[in-house]
């Protein structure tokens, strides 16, 4: 591996759901200005929702950035977006419906709705080859995806992205009152927050055996976090279980690493789970080093 007051009920439930990559509190760095050609947020019809997405650059090959649970795209990768290099190809980022901008959700999807989102809105939009990065969560979406629809996927950048390993985990290293905490975590984005169900999710992963030769054989890099994941504190978890998460997080990155014939494996030493606030230059340099290690785009 490569090393580099009292809260009130509904402020308490968002800081519960840190942990899994929601609420933003980020303290961005200043980013260079959008260029001219750039036309912001935009909206987009897929199916029954209303997408908010945006991009920068051109190109035949698209660098698609997808966010965690209940993750605003443009809070989780601000930095990451605006400091990527236009001339490397086109990048954008979307927001899944029930969260961000898009259009607010009444219940729970499950993970094949939010691959077919996306592969959606990639087709309306003429995106072309992707590649994908994904935060968190949105892990286990882009590995779904690239399950889908191997054809037009050309890598896959994990920052500290779940493995489905992860769950089964918790409840084995973590005391019962850490478990119930996550178990609240878990319910609440279900049924109040942004209607993404992480169990379901994991279960539809796990269904589908070992992965295809295909998705092991994809360029992927594997980014880790190289500083421990401490705002679930903030629920008063003991100091023991915040441990206990943390591990059990690391142990679960290598296996992610290990779904992968060649995985570029990088820790990010100066980055702890929300990586955009504290060094986005080594995730946007890990896009870049993917995307010059690929064969050019196909002709259309």
């Amino acid at each position: 591996m490569l090393v580099r007051p009292a809260l009130k009920p509904a402020d308490f439930l968002k800081r519960l759901s840190w942990t899994l990559g929601l609420a933003t509190g980020l303290g961005l760095m200043t980013s260079p200005p959008v260029q001219a050609a750039d036309a912001g947020p935009m909206r987009q019809r897929v199916g029954a929702h209303e997408l908010s997405w945006e991009c920068r650059g051109e190109g035949q090959r698209t660098v698609v950035l997808v966010a965690g649970m209940g993750l605003d795209v443009r809070a989780t990768f601000k930095n990451t977006y605006r400091l990527f290099p236009t001339e490397l190809g086109r990048i954008c980022l979307y927001d899944r419906a029930g969260v961000g901008q898009s259009s607010p959700l009444s219940r729970a999807r499950p993970l094949q709705a939010l691959s077919d989102e996306l592969a959606a809105l990639a087709e309306l939009r003429q995106w072309g080859e992707l590649v994908l990065v994904a935060h968190s969560f949105g892990g286990l979406i882009v590995r779904s995806f690239a399950l889908d629809h191997p054809q037009r996927v050309r890598g896959l950048v994990l920052v500290d992205a779940v493995h489905e390993s992860w769950l089964a985990q918790l409840p084995q290293v973590l005391s019962p009152n850490g478990w119930s905490t996550m178990e609240r975590i878990i319910r609440w984005e279900k049924e109040q927050h942004s209607h993404e169900d992480f169990v379901e999710a994991v279960q539809s992963l796990q269904a589908r055996g070992a992965p295809s030769a295909a998705l092991r054989a994809l360029p992927v890099t594997v980014l880790s976090r190289g500083l421990p994941h401490t705002q679930i504190r903030q629920t008063r978890m003991s100091y023991a279980d915040v441990d206990a998460y943390n591990a059990s997080w690391d142990l679960a990155q290598a296996r992610l690493a290990l779904d992968h014939v060649a995985p570029r494996r990088v820790r990010m030493t100066h980055a702890s789970h929300f990586f955009d606030e504290q060094d986005p230059w080594l995730v946007v340099e890990e896009i870049e080093g993917l995307l010059k290690r690929l064969p050019p785009p196909a002709p259309r």
